[in-house]
């Protein structure tokens, strides 16, 4: 009697680990964390989650540190860590070069705390996130455009902040860059024998980016190319080139 009653405990304890196992979920180790030597996911507080991310972040572990983080936004939202957690996440993926997840976790930071303290910081990642996707002056310029829009607006916003002084100096460093752009597109212009677009973009880069441009010691160096334009434009509209000619 005892070896059958003994027989359908073990049965019945084996079909309840198949039943959680068949639910899919972590209820296995949770039940049974002694018996499986498991459960650290489950024992993982807001507490000791937002520790171990911190910790791995000084590590530079970046990818447990947004795993870490991550847990506490998803599993714990009502958590008083997790304002800390969606900070530090971004800040994470920041620092692991992920710049499209930053920009996206710092922009969905501004949109849920507007009023928090740490804007201005958040504000400034997410301009540097920009800065960081815009690449070199041969790529679309729109991420560029929004890293001085950002910037730009920090410094008018937050002036005589700290954050305003350094976003003021990224500004000036993405309009440089815009003015290199629009001088790289003028001179491309010009290589296809598009000499009226070139005109226009020189012209808009002596008028909109001329500190700039003086800065970079290029003014006769446009006003050049700019003469060269209006010659050719004088001759006949866009003239086709010799490289249109031959088919590029």
């Amino acid at each position: 009697m005892m070896k059958r009653c003994k027989f359908y405990s073990i049965v019945f304890i084996g079909s309840i680990v198949l039943f959680l196992f068949g639910c899919g979920t972590n209820l296995v180790e949770y039940y049974f964390e002694d018996l499986f030597d498991s459960g650290s996911e489950i024992s993982a507080t807001p507490d000791h989650l937002i520790w171990q991310g911190i910790q791995a972040i000084q590590d530079k572990d970046y990818g447990e540190a947004q795993k870490a983080f991550q847990k506490i936004v998803e599993q714990y939202p009502y958590s008083k860590y997790v304002v800390l957690a969606e900070l530090k996440l971004a800040d994470a993926y920041y620092l692991d070069k992920k710049y499209p997840e930053a920009a996206s976790s710092y922009e969905q930071f501004a949109r849920l705390h507007p009023s928090h303290p740490i804007i201005p910081y958040v504000l400034y990642q997410l301009g540097m996130c920009y800065l960081k996707m815009a690449g070199s002056i041969d790529r679309d310029h729109s991420q560029l455009l929004k890293a001085y829009a950002v910037f730009n607006r920090i410094s008018q916003v937050y002036e005589g902040t700290p954050w305003a002084l350094k976003a003021k100096e990224k500004a000036q460093e993405c309009r440089k860059k815009l003015a290199e752009y629009e001088l790289y597109v003028a001179k491309f212009y010009m290589k296809r024998g598009k000499h009226l677009a070139a005109k226009k973009r020189l012209e808009y880069l002596l008028s909109e980016y001329l500190p700039e441009v003086e800065e970079m010691g290029k003014v006769k160096q446009v006003e050049k190319l700019l003469e060269k334009c209006n010659k050719e434009v004088a001759k006949g509209v866009n003239r086709p080139s010799i490289w249109s000619k031959i088919g590029f």
